[in-house]
């Protein structure tokens, strides 16, 4: 009979986001990952088989987290558009330094040059066009943008303007991340409003 596991899988891909935040995906190390959650490398070996099996399970726990944020966004807003500003405002409030964002565009390089990482990198980034389209249309049937809006369209907007403003955040932002995403998100939406 197996022993239970003393660490979920889920703790472990939360210390792999951290440790992906420092050192990016080529400075990530099995040692690094187990000193974040008390495990050792080898444990790590016989739940993941690899480094690379370790980071493709977070990059294919990443779309569903997407998902859930968006869901916790919902139940603690106060309409359609104030949960596209939470959940666009929340998901980076954990980001205080430049240098997180630039580990993070080494993942990207897996995303782009790995089929199996692109995969999860198209969902993931489906989940946020997904999730700002339907509080858009909420927010469209709510009154709170004008009727002709192209609901698509803006989504896909607000996608490239969020990840857009990572890097722009990165090299030239002042404030914190969040605020600066409200002020993007703000420039684009203003247009729309009634």
């Amino acid at each position: 009979m197996a022993r239970p596991r003393s660490v979920d899988d889920e703790a472990i891909l939360d210390a792999t986001r951290v440790v992906l935040g420092q050192e990016g995906p080529s400075g990530l190390t099995l040692a690094a990952v187990g000193r974040q959650v008390g495990l050792a490398p080898a444990t790590l070996i016989q739940r993941f088989g690899s480094k690379r099996g370790l980071l493709l399970a977070s990059a294919a726990r990443s779309p569903e987290m997407v998902r859930r944020a968006y869901a916790e966004s919902e139940a603690r807003a106060t309409s359609p558009l104030a949960a596209l500003y939470d959940v666009a405002t929340s998901s980076v409030a954990h980001i205080v330094k430049r240098e997180e964002i630039g580990n993070g565009l080494g993942f990207v390089q897996l995303d782009v040059g790995d089929p199996d990482f692109r995969v999860h990198a198209l969902a993931h980034s489906q989940a946020i066009e997904d999730g700002s389209a339907r509080f858009l249309h909420a927010a469209r049937e709510a009154g709170e943008l004008v009727d002709d809006v192209d609901v698509a369209a803006l989504a896909r907007t607000v996608l490239v303007t969020f990840q857009g403003a990572l890097i722009i955040w990165a090299i030239h932002g002042g404030g914190t991340l969040s605020d600066f995403v409200r002020e993007q998100l703000d420039r684009i939406l203003n247009p729309y409003l009634p």
